[in-house]
């Protein structure tokens, strides 16, 4: 089975680039440099001129705190993009002690699961401040899949604390990212086996060309296929 490559973009041209390239999914979202911010919904649109995947990041400040609305601010988006065609949305709240948010997020969880969509928690888990109580909550909540470097700001200083989180919610399907590049990618998934990897690819087409390439010829699960 392929490793299925996410390329994160936030304009409209990289978008058809990386879809271009062979990227499986995007994950749209304004704002790279803050870590991604909800995106203007040309981007979306862009994105979904396409076969490929489409998530959207709802995120509308820079720390990872609801704010005093309990996410109920970012539901208008998820309506709008949900009616674009979207096939997930990636959110994630912890409180100002860094626990995770659990009402903030299932508020925004079941909206996201009343239009069938996946719901995925993102890099919000690496700054919580006991990860692996919050990967078993994640669980609980029932999301899809989660984003995460291991509590690390790169996935290979993060290999031992991700395989951790991951035990705690087998179930979900945890995507490591975090510095992912065409030179480190085949020590992360010979240390994560991971079905999916997420990547910015630095805006570079060239770049998600060699990851999706990689990830085409790096057959490490048809023993468990």
């Amino acid at each position: 089975m392929k490793t299925r490559v996410e390329i994160c973009v936030e304009t409209s041209s990289f978008a058809q680039a990386a879809v271009l390239a062979g990227a499986d999914r995007l994950e749209v979202c304004d704002r790279l440099d803050l870590d991604g911010l909800t995106p203007q919904k040309s981007v979306v649109e862009a994105a979904l001129d396409s076969d490929a995947s489409v998530v959207v990041m709802l995120r509308n400040r820079t720390d990872f705190l609801v704010g005093p609305n309990g996410g109920q601010a970012l539901l208008a988006g998820l309506d709008d993009f949900a009616k674009l065609g979207v096939d997930g949305v990636v959110f994630g709240f912890l409180d100002e002690r860094g626990c995770l948010d659990v009402e903030s997020n299932r508020c925004i969880l079941e909206a996201a699961k009343s239009y069938g969509l996946e719901a995925v928690f993102h890099r919000a888990i690496d700054v919580a401040a006991n990860g692996l109580q919050a990967a078993a909550q994640l669980g609980e909540l029932g999301f899809d899949r989660v984003l995460s470097a291991g509590g690390a700001s790169s996935i290979e200083a993060g290999f031992e604390q991700f395989l951790q989180m991951r035990s705690q919610a087998p179930g979900l399907n945890w995507m490591p990212g975090g510095g992912i590049r065409a030179d480190n990618l085949e020590r992360v998934i010979e240390a994560l086996r991971p079905t999916d990897i997420h990547a910015s690819a630095d805006g570079d087409p060239d770049e998600v060309e060699r990851l999706v390439g990689l990830c085409r010829s790096l057959r490490r699960f048809d023993k468990d296929s």
